[in-house]
């Protein structure tokens, strides 16, 4: 170890020095002890080196969170500003706002580390797993569900976060979650199945995009397997992401996935196992336990799992970050240092919410021009619903310094209107024998009188989870978990947990049992006290309602000239982190309560605050207005108020597909989006709201459209775009691509450009789109690589995926793609179409193949298969579970049929003929079909005795 006097001196600090140097310096001189320690997201205190702790994490998926109100962190709340959710943001479909957005965000983030010194400037964000079924729990986290758009829009977000400079950076970004991410039941444990097409055409894409055109900081890895490998020692972290695409910072799991891989996979029998194979699968941060990190690490050690140079090399990456955030450097070199306290919450970042806020709105339905509504008007506006007048943080928001709701909004907006305002819920008082539900002076539940009986605010958000105010103190009612004592005592419904949520289940006798959120019975003790458990009876309560919300939404809709009503999610209640919808309908009071305020008055608005699709059909086919807003902005108030009373003209859009019901969706843990026809790239059927889709107060035209290949990389496309209205708008103009004539299935259209303009009415621009030819690629599982395919190319203009208002086609000329080499090992994965397939680990790094219901035939076809010289050898690597049946067809023509017989693990078996199995210089089809339970790893046609290639 070299020692300095002051460490300031030492190369670590030195910020004109190469970064390779600065880190030789560090891993020579930190102990073995230290470096341990460095294998967790953050690093010990070393004096003589001037290392102090720096966390490498944080949230900052709309807006930095640090709100210091959990367990884990429990501290001051510092207040920043809340931007839409990113499902919202994305609905903008605006780079440059995004890019805005992210530095603002970036720079909030130097002020809080300014604060508290301790990390939160590489935070994990964004969010970018494809939405390829609107039930997934976190929909409101990610960016949709085409991933041309997700990387897009991420990679704005990440610029911004990141800043300019070539070396340093003011905000990490760290790409969650790496990859194929979407179901939150049994997360920590179920594997998702992927072929080659499905994980480079979709699930990587975005991630791709992130990295190279982003330049994303960092990234974790989820908690799911691929194909039957965990993520976190999943070796495309390495060989993808790292050597491939070239990200320069470092890889983190998920929160204690480390341990998940034992307790949860049970892939290994050990910690000291998942830490050696993370590293060398390309982890260098481990979001687990300290304690159990490093003793896994030394146990790995000390077992030869891995080598010194392997911890020193996931210290080089995370230390990376640290130094080009400007973490160790003597002279001030960083241009993103000492950002001025007053950024934080700044009026500029509270204009800049509001105007994400207001470019997110979707406007789904304008029947007869309803809307705008005029801001000087002086009619009756009855402002209806739960969602009119609340505010409600979602996981990963941070405590904004004030919020608007809608009805808030309304009020500075329209302010000669006379408003009738309701929540449309009922007030109800609940009645147990002879006694009735009250408070004792700590709020707890007690029996009391009628006299004394508390009256509740009853929200049935539907699906089993109501909320109930005591509107004596307007307090949510709670459970303890640790006493299972229930009282009215929090101020909102929040936490990883929530334990506000209460099942109110009406019985055949008109009485009501109630569960809490963990399923836990409500019940009386025989002290007359409140509690709840699993294992005693319910007790049955009757429900008085004093005040009917449907009535009163109806009464105040019959005196209005205008209603609104404000449906949607409660986004810690309806579907967040680890919860999943189980439907894609409205919560039934919700829908009830629409069509009764609509009977009353025909002029109603219905405005959804919702973070995921909704399938409202009686809705757009009865009510004559609908708007969509997502969640999130400390601004939601006012920008809802400034589209409904035409401030604004919408022109946010659909980044997801809203289906008819839920009939349209697959298997949730279906991940073929192909095969399923999942997303507007491949669903076939008839949808609600299209991919990329909203309206706007005023009309566009779209002419002159261009297509020009400029050379083998680019293709520009251009056409001229009018307003031919009267209002002041933006256009999204929006560029998709279908190739016909491809040797497989290809997606319907999928989008290679967006545009959003603004436009004054009769004013026209030109739009230019460069599509490089890399977007045209699909994966070809002939030659297991990305290419271009020759052929005919769609390139379709339009203001969504079905509104195509120009199109024309190009000729792209390229390499053939040939037919199947079936002389060399052919994974089984690498099929042009299955059935009753799953992909799980195989042997010697192969995925393999193996049914999805044993009881049925697995069948699995190769296209473009052709020999050139005899053979009559088919070599096939398999590990049959039960004996099974094999058949193997070229095309019509059954060229064997074998028994596989049991075995305990994969081996390679060969079976040979008297006379060459395929007619030469013939191209058909190969199809392998299977009755049994085994699973196919790799095969091979050779000539006898030749050696496997």
């Amino acid at each position: 170890m070299i020692e300095y006097n002051n460490y300031k001196d030492s190369p670590l600090w030195d910020s004109s020095l190469p970064l390779e140097k600065r880190l030789d310096y560090l891993v020579a001189n930190l102990t073995l002890e230290e470096k341990l320690h460095c294998l967790t997201t953050g690093c010990p205190t070393i004096p003589r080196l001037g290392i102090t702790q720096f966390y490498l994490g944080g949230e900052a998926a709309h807006g930095i969170e640090a709100r210091h109100d959990q367990a884990f962190n429990k501290g001051e709340c510092i207040h920043t500003t809340a931007f839409p959710q990113p499902i919202g943001m994305s609905a903008t479909w605006d780079t440059e706002l995004l890019e805005r957005i992210g530095e603002s965000v970036g720079n909030e983030a130097r002020v809080v580390y300014q604060t508290e010194k301790n990390g939160r400037l590489c935070c994990w964000a964004p969010t970018i797993d494809m939405e390829r079924d609107p039930r997934w729990g976190r929909t409101e986290e990610a960016y949709g569900e085409d991933p041309y758009l997700t990387g897009k829009m991420a990679s704005a977000y990440i610029k911004g976060m990141r800043g300019k400079d070539p070396f340093y950076i003011r905000c990490g970004a760290s790409l969650k979650h790496f990859y194929a991410n979407n179901v939150e039941t049994d997360r920590i444990k179920i594997s998702s199945s992927i072929d080659p097409r499905n994980k480079h055409e979709y699930y990587l894409e975005p991630f791709r995009r992130a990295v190279i055109e982003g330049k994303a900081e960092a990234m974790m890895t989820a908690y799911n397997e691929i194909n039957g490998i965990p993520c976190i020692v999943n070796k495309e972290v390495q060989t993808i992401v790292k050597d491939q695409w070239g990200l320069q910072g470092h890889i983190v799991c998920d929160g204690a996935d480390m341990q998940q891989t034992v307790n949860d996979h049970k892939y290994f029998s050990s910690h000291a196992e998942t830490i050696a194979y993370g590293l060398k699968a390309g982890i260098d941060c481990f979001v687990d336990d300290g304690v159990v990190i490093v003793a896994a690490a030394r146990e790995a050690l000390e077992r030869n799992l891995i080598t010194i140079e392997d911890i020193d090399r996931a210290i080089r990456h995370s230390f990376g970050t640290r130094i080009r955030l400007g973490i160790y450097d003597a002279l001030p070199r960083n241009p993103y240092a000492n950002v001025p306290e007053d950024f934080l919450c700044c009026d500029e970042h509270c204009a800049l919410t509001l105007e994400a806020a207001t470019k997110s709105v979707v406007l789904l339905k304008n029947e007869n021009d309803l809307l705008p509504l005029t801001k000087d008007t002086t009619e009756n506006i009855a402002v209806i619903g739960p969602l009119s007048d609340v505010w409600f943080k979602d996981w990963y928001c941070g405590q904004p310094p004030y919020t608007i709701t809608p009805l808030a909004g309304i009020k500075d907006t329209a302010k000669n209107a006379t408003l009738l305002t309701t929540n449309g819920c009922d007030k109800i008082q609940l009645q147990y024998k002879d006694s009735y539900i009250g408070l004792d002076e700590n709020s707890g539940l007690i029996l009391t009188d009628k006299e004394h009986a508390s009256t509740f605010l009853y929200t049935n958000w539907g699906f089993g989870s109501s909320t109930l105010i005591d509107l004596s103190n307007n307090l949510y009612i709670s459970i303890d978990d640790d006493t299972n004592r229930i009282s009215a005592t929090k101020k909102e419904a929040f936490g990883w947990f929530i334990k506000e949520a209460f099942d109110l289940k009406q019985q055949e006798d008109g009485s009501y049992y109630i569960d809490t959120w963990n399923d836990k019975h409500v019940y009386i003790d025989e002290n007359n006290t409140f509690t709840a458990r699993e294992d005693m009876d319910y007790s049955a309560f009757t429900m008085h309602i004093i005040e009917d919300g449907i009535k009163s939404a109806v009464d105040a809709a019959k005196k209005a000239d205008k209603a609104i009503v404000f449906l949607g999610s409660n986004p810690m209640i309806n579907s967040k982190e680890e919860i999943d919808r189980t439907d894609i309908i409205l919560p039934p009071y919700q829908e009830e309560l629409i069509k009764a305020v609509y009977d009353a008055n025909p002029n109603t608005i219905l405005v959804l605050i919702t973070n995921y699709p909704y399938a409202i059909n009686w809705e757009q086919e009865h009510i004559p207005a609908i708007v969509y807003s997502t969640s999130g902005s400390q601004e939601l108030g006012h920008a809802i108020a400034s589209v409904l009373f035409g401030e604004t003209s919408p022109a946010g859009r659909l980044n997801m597909t809203w289906y008819t019901d839920i009939s349209c969706l697959p298997d949730i843990n279906d991940y073929d989006i192909i095969k399923g026809k999942r997303t507007y790239q491949y669903y076939d059927g008839k949808v609600l709201y299209p991919f990329g889709y909203g309206l706007s107060y005023t009309n566009f035209t779209y002419r002159d459209l261009s297509i020009e290949q400029q050379d083998f990389a680019t293709i520009k496309v251009t056409a001229t775009i009018t307003n031919t209205g009267a209002t002041s708008s933006d256009e999204v103009v929006q560029l998709y691509v279908h190739q016909e004539d491809s040797r497989t299935i290809r997606p319907q259209k999928g989008l290679k450009g967006f545009s959003r303009i603004r436009l004054a009415p009769n004013e026209s621009k030109q739009v230019t789109f460069t599509v490089p030819t890399r977007d045209l690629q699909y994966f070809d599982v002939v030659n297991n690589t990305m290419l271009l395919e020759s052929g005919t190319y769609h390139f379709l203009l339009g203001a969504s995926s079905e509104d195509i208002r120009l199109q024309d086609t190009l000729y792209i000329s390229s390499q053939p793609i040939g037919t199947r080499n079936m002389s060399k090992t052919t994974a089984f994965d690498r099929y042009d179409w299955y059935d009753n397939a799953y992909l799980h680990e195989g042997p010697m790094g192969y995925t393999c193949v193996l049914p999805k219901n044993t009881t049925k035939t697995m069948v699995l076809t190769y296209n473009d298969v052709m020999l050139s010289m005899p053979k009559n050898t088919i070599v096939i690597n398999y590990h049959a579970i039960t004996d099974t049946k094999l058949q193997v067809f070229f095309g019509e023509q059954i060229l064997m049929e074998q028994t596989l017989e049991h075995n305990d693990n994969f081996r390679e078996v060969q079976f040979t003929f008297s006379e060459s199995l395929l007619p030469l210089n013939t191209i058909s089809t190969l199809t392998f079909s299977t009755e049994g339970n085994c699973k196919l790893g790799y095969y091979q046609f050779q000539y006898a005795m030749e050696e496997i290639k």
